[in-house]
């Protein structure tokens, strides 16, 4: 349509859904499962059926996934999940440790008000089926969370399975609270190339399936250019 700007390059943030892919171990885990219902072949059309968790692979956490009064993901306006994005360079920090509030601080010069902050843990590229990538995560810590907050971010997203820690309520709870409390929301297992750690500003766009009177719900997460 004349006048219409599209992007010049989309970034798939997205990890791959699949059976039996990684997902937050939970205490009565249930593995993914992808099978065939219909063949092609036979039925004349392929046609899949996939059993998974609202929480496993890429995926946006509602307000209603910790607070008994929150909004659920069908209820939260398409808009709230674009805008624009600041990828955070927090490689290299030790297995199982948090992201503290002077280390977002120290990158705090490129935050906007408004922005939706990616923290680039190097856990995406560590994808596997793992104690490491499962337990030993980098998640953010409550007071780095209310930073963010207290910035006057749009939302947070996090390439470890969970944006808090591992087992432990007080590594686990915080972040989540702190920022779904607030409005603000999290998405959950990004995956991010190598090739937007350049500092550069793009936009977000990781809106979720309507899934009704949900948590949480699968997203295909993006940043365009």
């Amino acid at each position: 349509m004349r006048g219409m700007i599209l992007p010049t390059r989309i970034y798939d943030l997205s990890q791959p859904v699949y059976s039996n892919c990684p997902q937050y171990p939970d205490y009565n885990p249930r593995p993914v499962t992808v099978r065939s219902f219909y063949m092609l072949a036979v039925q004349g059309v392929n046609k899949e059926i996939v059993t998974m968790s609202t929480h496993s692979g890429t995926h946006c956490d509602a307000p209603f996934h910790f607070l008994e009064d929150g909004l659920t993901i069908d209820l939260i306006p398409l808009e709230t999940y674009i805008g624009p994005a600041t990828v955070l360079d927090l490689r290299g920090k030790k297995p199982g440790s948090a992201i503290e509030r002077v280390e977002v601080e120290r990158l705090g010069a490129r935050i906007a008000d408004g922005d939706i902050v990616l923290l680039n843990t190097g856990w995406g590229h560590k994808r596997a089926n793992t104690k490491e990538f499962l337990t030993e995560y980098v998640y953010l810590s409550g007071e780095a969370a209310q930073y963010l907050v207290d910035r006057g971010v749009k939302g947070v997203g996090i390439d470890a399975v969970s944006l808090g820690g591992y087992a432990d309520p007080s590594k686990a709870v915080p972040a989540h609270k702190t920022m779904l409390s607030n409005g603000k929301f999290i998405v959950e297992e990004l995956f991010f190339p190598d090739e937007v750690m350049d500092e550069k500003k793009r936009l977000f766009v990781a809106v979720p399936v309507k899934l009704q009177s949900c948590g949480g719900a699968w997203t295909r997460a993006m940043l365009w250019e």
